[in-house]
């Protein structure tokens, strides 16, 4: 099994944290090769950081976002000599158990690509921040197709509509197979439509989802209890001085409470509408043979 990984990373502080490393390490752990891509202005200090844990760095404009900097990996890889191709961020924490155990229980579920959790914020979609493309797609050059297409929209908005529900929409067009550890659609965990990882980070850990956001620690836009989630990081192995949490500027602030204002205004004209797709994803999380999305 051959497998490379493209991390995309971003920090308003232009460093690499050690979450951040700590990361990268575990995929180097399972993926053969790993290339990472950063919009941030690095320093050589913090880029001889990466020395022995990645193969490749690359410090590009700050437009596009990850699907953009993904891209660029994409487009420098021959992906036909991969069997999986990874994608992956910096907007989580983690892992806070071993990736391989990710891998070795999404080996027995026949999908073309599959992520750790989806979304049906907006409309249904796989979440961005955990990829994986199979060999089928990989020699089809569907991936490349999606990659070649990206262009270097500036806003986030537009990233996640064009891209983070297009990318899940495109290929299930295509005809391909998803599939996701936990899913929103599994009776374990019905959420509707919100994100996931910021209302059951705790949930999502125990039915084998490695990674907490970002986000929910820094912002914690539901005003959850986060010692709790902060202990069960802790009780899985994860270090929590790694936990580093940079505050949003206030302009920041105001832009991603307007960008969750206007995701929640969407969600309201899509009532009365199916945001759940014809054939929902596999899910590794489904423990009886019900299928994903059915009702208890």
């Amino acid at each position: 099994m051959r497998r490379v990984v493209a991390f995309a990373h971003y920090d308003p502080q232009s460093s690499i944290k050690r979450y951040i490393l700590y990361h990268l390490q575990a995929l180097r752990e399972v993926c053969d090769e790993v290339h990472f891509v950063s919009t941030s202005q690095l320093g050589a200090a913090e880029l001889a950081k990466l020395t022995g844990v990645v193969d490749t760095q690359r410090v590009c404009e700050n437009s596009g976002y990850d699907f953009r900097m993904w891209a660029q990996v994409v487009q420098s890889l021959d992906l036909g000599n991969w069997d999986e191709l990874v994608l992956a961020n910096s907007s989580v924490f983690g892992p806070v158990t071993p990736l391989s155990r990710a891998f070795k229980r999404m080996e027995s579920v026949a999908c073309d690509f599959w992520g750790m959790t989806d979304s049906l914020e907006i409309e249904y979609h796989i979440q961005s921040f955990f990829f994986v493309f199979r060999k089928s797609m990989l020699a089809s050059g569907a991936v490349e197709q999606f990659f070649a297409s990206v262009l270097p929209y500036r806003y986030k908005l537009q990233v996640i509509r064009s891209y983070e529900l297009g990318l899940t929409h495109f290929f299930l067009d295509q005809g391909y197979v998803p599939a996701v550890v936990a899913s929103v659609l599994d009776r374990n965990l019905r959420l509707g439509a919100c994100n996931p990882c910021l209302r059951a980070s705790i949930p999502l850990m125990e039915l084998g989802v490695p990674f907490v956001k970002v986000e929910l620690l820094r912002d914690n836009p539901f005003a959850l209890r986060l010692a709790p989630i902060r202990a069960r990081m802790a009780s899985f192995g994860y270090p929590l001085d790694l936990v580093e949490i940079d505050r949003c500027p206030r302009e920041r602030y105001l832009l991603e409470l307007w960008n969750r204002i206007d995701l929640q205004l969407r969600r309201w004209r899509l009532r009365g509408r199916s945001v759940i797709p014809l054939r929902p994803p596999l899910s590794a999380a489904v423990k009886s043979n019900q299928p994903p999305g059915e009702k208890p």
